[in-house]
């Protein structure tokens, strides 16, 4: 098993490896890295293929480029990501939750934590070989629908790969799709619930205010403040019309947070 560090400090890199190497002499194969940036992180990524990253988040002055990268892994190779931060939770636990992480230890690092957090990491990935594939993606008919309430009696299958948008309407949700010419609308206990109830399969998607929740793969573009998702054919009328127009929140962090969960750096 390979392991890729990403960390700007040098001291904390060193302390990494020693721990690793110390206590995983058989498991751990090879320790990747430090890698103390965004390009040379994307690049052992692609050069020797880890089995797990334990990742900073801030990266000298670029303070989400852990956010970034854990979102570039996420959609092109998918291997467990411990994050590693000495930020305030709502800079650093609040942005990488919502990335799936395996996991998430604050600085300075306890030895024997991390330890148990990469042992259990270990298993996960023999697993994870063993069986060829993950539980997750052994039945992809089932697993990578959304099951939602539509009715009395009625449950209806949204296949995530075809969701652009859920938009909440006090208890009632309207998922729009891409082959769909109205929107499902389902009931639900409310959309931050239904959002953190579902997140590994909605792990593409952004929490952008309490009323919406985007695919982030559908963003047409970003301009005057506001997201451009596309609607189906049917409903394009003119050029703006064909979109749906989100506005972004002009307070705190969040044209920040959605441009890292974009993998753009602003």
């Amino acid at each position: 098993m390979k392991v890729l560090i990403v960390e700007d400090d040098p001291f904390i890199a060193d302390d990494l490896k020693f721990e690793i190497s110390t206590r995983f002499p058989s498991e751990i194969s090879e320790i990747i890295g430090a890698a103390t940036n965004y390009a040379d992180a994307v690049s052992l990524i692609y050069s020797s293929s880890p089995d797990l990253v334990l990742l900073d988040i801030s990266l000298g002055e670029d303070k989400d480029a852990g956010i970034r990268l854990a979102h570039f892994i996420n959609q092109q190779i998918c291997i467990p990501i411990i994050f590693l931060s000495g930020l305030p939770k709502q800079m650093g636990f609040d942005q990488a939750k919502f990335l799936c992480p395996f996991d998430f230890i604050h600085k300075p690092f306890d030895p024997d934590i991390l330890a148990e957090k990469i042992e259990l990491a270990i298993i996960y990935q023999s697993q994870r070989k063993n069986l060829g594939q993950t539980n997750l993606t052994s039945n992809p008919g089932i697993h990578n629908k959304l099951m939602v309430t539509t009715g009395f009696n009625e449950i209806t299958a949204i296949p995530v790969r075809d969701l652009i948008l859920l938009e909440a309407d006090d208890k009632i949700i309207r998922a729009f799709t891409t082959n769909n010419k109205q929107s499902i609308d389902f009931t639900s206990p409310g959309l931050k619930n239904f959002y953190q109830n579902n997140l590994f399969m909605l792990k593409d998607f952004y929490r952008l205010n309490r009323k919406h929740v985007f695919n982030l793969n559908m963003v047409h573009k970003i301009k005057d403040n506001h997201i451009f998702l596309p609607k189906l054919p049917s409903r394009l009328g003119n050029n703006i019309e064909g979109f749906f127009q989100l506005p972004i929140p002009k307070n705190g962090d969040s044209k920040k947070l959605l441009y890292a969960r974009l993998g753009y750096k602003n």
